[in-house]
């Protein structure tokens, strides 16, 4: 069986009020640096990941910095977890359809890593509107009973495959931190 944890970046300054530089460049809030840390020691406690993958995204790469800074391993970018600023596919600007274009890539980037990386513990950090399409692309395809697939900042689905398929998704919400 290959695991992937598939997690929501930690909680980041708003979108709104950010005007330091590109979107992509918004870090993490104190908040969610706890969070990150919290996610780690969530992680570590079900044993060391073999992999770590991440949007290039400032949040979600600062989310896996504490896991990747305590097993000593790199965090590999990978585009298909990232936001999109555009879709190259368009009905007439329908949000569905940009969802299943980002669904589908992401569910190609895993499907490559479950088959590529058979009985290991991948770890990948994407955004809040990446994964539900992610987990409605694997629920279709693979057959699974999922009630919601949505995560808050700093949750987390653990995905069990096998031969190919992904067999059980299991929600985790994010963890509750205090700061200041």
């Amino acid at each position: 069986m290959t695991t992937v944890e598939l997690l929501r970046h930690a909680k980041a300054g708003s979108r709104k009020d950010w005007h330091e530089g590109p979107d992509a460049q918004r870090p993490l809030t104190e908040e969610g640096w706890a969070q990150a840390r919290v996610l780690a020691d969530e992680l570590l406690a079900l044993g060391e990941p073999d992999l770590l993958l991440s949007s290039p995204l400032t949040r979600c790469w600062q989310t896996m910095e504490p896991l990747a800074r305590r097993i000593q391993r790199p965090i590999v970018g990978a585009d298909p977890l990232a936001e999109s600023p555009g879709v190259p596919v368009v009905d007439a600007g329908s949000l569905w359809v940009g969802a299943a274009w980002l669904g589908g890539r992401a569910v190609g980037l895993i499907d490559e890593l479950v088959t590529g990386r058979p009985g290991q513990r991948l770890v990948l950090c994407s955004h809040g509107d990446i994964i539900p399409a992610t987990l409605s692309v694997l629920a279709g395809r693979d057959g699974l009973d999922l009630d919601d697939v949505h995560l808050k900042k700093g949750g987390r689905a653990t995905l069990a495959f096998e031969h190919g398929r992904c067999a059980a998704v299991t929600l985790h919400p994010a963890p509750s931190v205090r700061v200041g």
